[in-house]
């Protein structure tokens, strides 16, 4: 990876650089580690302050831009760090003002004007026309999040926000590029029967055969919720499976990216079937890269 801090590459005083995107976040991250020795007149001099911009390349992509929000000195260690975010984080720093009345689209493409980010390819969604009444103190991102049902990704891309559904591509990992796997799989808070109840009479009940198969019959009672559009949408909202989680580092930079589907190219340590990505860093130390992937089962 190569660095450059307010169009000065630091790349040769780089001691790490970790690139980091998260699907509950609304931008990525970068923390970049680098060598501060004031008093060696050999190593060029380093100040850098907050509001500086930052870039992080790789074989001539970007893989980060944004600007410098915390700088840590460490004069034991003799190192610096900067902790910067990309511009899609303004989104989560703005609260809304309203009402706003439009398509979903149409109302991302507003609320990132509003932040003074310019809108790219957004995904349409539905495109059924919603209207959101005034909603102060709540996040541009948290809106946008909700418009969507929380099935939507937003990255930076060539100077503007860009918004696409999760799961919208596919990726296969070879498991001859894994040097860690972590796998966790748990039916611990398996249901696998759930009723609302309504007027103390079962409105809807909802029942996953398979699930109860394999873990034997968990049922859930609920008072009706008006968060749902109904009761049937409540019960089969309230039925969970097992859940299966992983945290995988792979040699090298993976091209994989938040939102994707990814499955191993063959079972391993407990880990099979379609995986949501939900955390994606890229690590570079001592001129190695390496790919970190927290993933969820579907």
């Amino acid at each position: 990876m190569r660095v450059w801090l307010e169009g000065r590459e630091v790349t040769g005083l780089c001691i790490r650089t970790a690139v980091e995107k998260h699907l509950d976040g609304a931008g990525a991250e970068a923390e970049i580690a680098m060598v501060c020795a004031p008093m060696d007149s050999r190593l060029p001099r380093l100040d850098p302050a907050c509001g500086q911009r930052v870039e992080v390349r790789q074989q001539g992509e970007t893989l980060f831009f944004g600007r410098v929000e915390r700088v840590s000195y460490d004069a034991a260690a003799l190192e610096l760090t900067v902790l910067a975010f990309d511009p899609v984080s303004l989104l989560a720093k703005n609260h809304c003002r309203g009402p706003y009345l439009g398509t979903p689209q149409s109302i991302t493409r507003q609320l990132c004007r509003e932040c003074g980010l310019e809108p790219g390819d957004i995904w349409p969604g539905d495109g059924q026309e919603v209207r959101l009444g005034a909603a102060c103190g709540r996040s541009a991102f948290r809106t946008i999040c909700s418009l969507y049902d929380g099935r939507c990704v937003l990255d930076w891309r060539d100077g503007k926000v860009d918004l696409y559904p999760r799961g919208v591509s596919r990726a296969v990992l070879a498991s001859g590029q894994l040097t860690d796997l972590t796998a966790r799989n748990t039916c611990e808070d398996a249901v696998t029967q759930a009723a609302v109840y309504s007027g103390g009479k079962v409105a809807a009940l909802a029942t996953d055969d398979r699930g109860a198969e394999a873990f034997g019959l968990r049922r859930r009672n609920e008072h009706l919720s008006l968060a749902c559009a109904s009761a049937e949408e409540q019960a089969q909202a309230a039925l969970k499976g097992e859940v299966r989680q992983a945290r995988l580092t792979l040699t090298g930079r993976s091209p994989v990216k938040c939102g994707q589907i990814v499955t191993l190219d063959k079972p391993l340590m407990g880990v099979h079937g379609d995986y949501l990505v939900e955390r994606v860093a890229w690590h570079c130390r001592g001129g190695l890269t390496s790919t970190q992937l927290g993933v969820v089962g579907l």
